[in-house]
């Protein structure tokens, strides 16, 4: 009888310690949480912002409601249309500033582009950048020739079509140190740099449409 008493006791503090552990037990198991602390700081910290401005709006309307008493909501939405009405009409008028000032904008003619790209051109040639200077003035005389109509167009047409189109030693000769230089790694002097910014305008008096060079040279390359 005795041993049967000490066995059930035994058993009662198994379960018991069974019992005791998860999933059992009903103290939830511990979960890491470590954006809590994070969470908590940034909680902490919006409340210190907004807690003036809480503060300020508290003590507005306590104004408001002094002077104005029972009249204090209708004279909050009456202030809060004429603030909205005022900040739409800043944003109407900017806008319309905006739009004008684009209006206003011309675009730039190929004569202005072109007039720009030989300005760097002069700048680049000043400083010692002869190979920049080359390749400016390279693209301001097919702009120039865009803008004249003798050509297409200075991005969609080739060196190759450009030369077959003109046939101009001038511009031949432009042509090959401008691809030797910008493609094929030939260094630039200051001859190249010369022949660039003398030779392209002779290249536009030579194929202008009417010119009698340009009459005269492509009959002799027929």
């Amino acid at each position: 009888m005795g041993s049967g008493s000490n066995f059930s006791s035994e058993a009662r503090r198994q379960a018991a310690h069974i019992l005791s552990q998860p999933p059992f037990t009903n103290r939830p198991p511990h979960v890491p949480d470590p954006l809590g602390g994070v969470l908590r700081d940034i909680g902490h910290w919006l409340g210190d912002v907004a807690r003036p401005f809480a503060r300020l709006w508290k003590d507005g309307f306590s104004l408001v409601h002094g002077v104005f008493g029972s009249f204090t909501d209708p004279v909050l939405i009456v202030l809060a249309v004429v603030a909205g009405g005022v900040v739409a009409w800043w944003f109407i008028r900017r806008r319309t500033r905006i739009g004008v000032h684009k209006e206003s904008e011309t675009p730039a003619t190929p004569s202005d582009r072109a007039a720009d790209l030989e300005a760097a051109a002069a700048t680049a040639e000043a400083e010692g950048d002869l190979e920049a200077a080359v390749r400016l003035r390279f693209r301001a005389g097919l702009v120039r020739l865009e803008s004249a109509g003798i050509i297409a167009g200075p991005l969609v047409t080739t060196t190759r079509h450009v030369s077959e189109a003109l046939r101009n030693p001038t511009f031949d000769h432009l042509a090959e140190r401008h691809e030797a230089i910008a493609y094929a790694g030939a260094t630039a002097s200051p001859v190249d740099a010369t022949s660039a910014r003398e030779g392209w305008p002779r290249v536009i008096d030579e194929v202008r449409p009417g010119s009698r060079k340009t009459s005269d040279d492509r009959q002799g390359h027929r």
